[in-house]
């Protein structure tokens, strides 16, 4: 994860190197601060002239931004730049002196509140949490996917099912996943977790394959379950590996947030088609030595091409690497060709290999 720390007065400064040294060792950590204020002072930090001359790039480099000074300023820098929940970086605004956190943005799904809370018991300020359901001590189901590491689907809903879990004080859970007991959500008393056949019920469905027509009071909570392999051409653009994934991932009935990450043979680790498209599905890309594919390909006896061996040195590549791009997966679509590219599709078996760790306050 990285965190921009943003400030324009040397109180302001202060105040985000304060905050700079209190957040987790895990995390990358860059601070900004107005040329004035580093050269009357000699700081090292890096510069800039205008906020607007860094502000886009922030947005799209970093998944917090942490901005000290006024929350008018703020406001005014990030309006144009705000797309959705799912994508906007969490937005927390403090005063020069550290007193008042504000999460401005993506409080759930970006984490915005979760860090403010933290930050708050680190440097001894006041979080100005405005959600209605962190303001009565309910847990909303997009903050519990985003401490999983789950997404949502479709996002439009989620305001009607977390109107429904403050009036109510509770929501139905169904989920096509055995989940671990000492979960936080399911201990949640104001989750009820439903049987097998009772999906009709329920206002949050756990499962990477959504179905359309869904009840307006209805989310599904989508886990990162899918690996996709892919063999390509050289030099195939972005756009050709985003069509072939979003296809494959269309016929297998799934969610394209239900995608954990692209895999491929190491002769295609500089392939920038590849490299862009995990960037703009904000996934990671690796590969995989010829003697790993093989292997994969002798013991699950997968489709081999003659004309890849010839040219490579291994039978194939895509059902291999997606397979290799689980912890315990099966292939659920097998290699499918498209324009410069074969795509496989693998799905992993348990929620305990596809989750990422509960994170409680940060």
């Amino acid at each position: 994860m990285k965190i921009a720390l943003v400030a324009l007065t040397d109180r302001g400064l202060a105040t985000a190197r304060r905050i700079s040294a209190e957040l987790p060792n895990t995390v990358v950590r860059e601070l900004f601060s107005h040329e004035k204020v580093l050269i009357q002072n000699n700081n090292r930090e890096q510069s800039f002239r205008r906020l607007s001359d860094i502000v886009p790039s922030l947005w799209q480099e970093y998944s917090v931004l942490i901005f000290v000074m006024a929350t008018g300023i703020v406001v005014r820098q990030i309006a144009a730049l705000i797309e959705s929940k799912d994508r906007d970086p969490a937005i927390l605004v403090l005063d020069e002196d550290g007193k008042f956190i504000i999460p401005l943005l993506s409080g759930h799904l970006g984490g915005a509140n979760a860090w403010a809370n933290h930050l708050a018991r680190q440097i001894g300020a006041l979080a100005v949490i405005t959600t209605a359901t962190d303001g009565r001590g309910l847990v909303a189901p997009d903050e519990y996917a985003r401490r999983y590491g789950w997404k949502v689907e479709p996002l439009d809903h989620l305001p009607t099912v977390n109107r429904l879990l403050l009036e109510q004080g509770f929501l139905n859970v169904w989920t096509s996943y055995p989940l671990k007991p000492e979960l936080a959500w399911v201990k949640d008393e104001h989750y009820h977790f439903l049987s097998e056949n009772e999906q009709e019920k329920a206002n949050v469905i756990l499962d990477a394959f959504p179905h359309p027509n869904l009840r307006e009071d209805c989310v599904f909570i989508v886990p990162p379950v899918l690996s996709i392999g892919v063999g390509c051409r050289r030099g195939i653009t972005t756009e050709a590996v985003l069509a072939g994934i979003t296809s494959g991932v269309e016929l297998i009935g799934a969610s394209l947030k239900a995608v954990a990450g692209i895999s491929s043979i190491d002769l295609k680790a500089d392939e920038l088609g590849l490299i862009e498209a995990a960037k703009q599905l904000r996934v990671p890309f690796q590969t995989f030595r010829a003697e790993e594919l093989q292997t994969v390909i002798e013991q699950e006896q997968l489709s081999r091409s003659t004309f890849v061996s010839e040219k490579i040195g291994v039978d194939g590549v895509c059902e291999a690497a997606s397979l290799l791009g689980t912890q315990k997966g099966r292939l659920v679509l097998p290699k499918t060709k498209y324009q410069g590219l074969t795509v496989a599709i693998s799905v992993e078996s348990s929620l305990s290999w596809a989750s990422g760790p509960e994170i409680l306050n940060i």
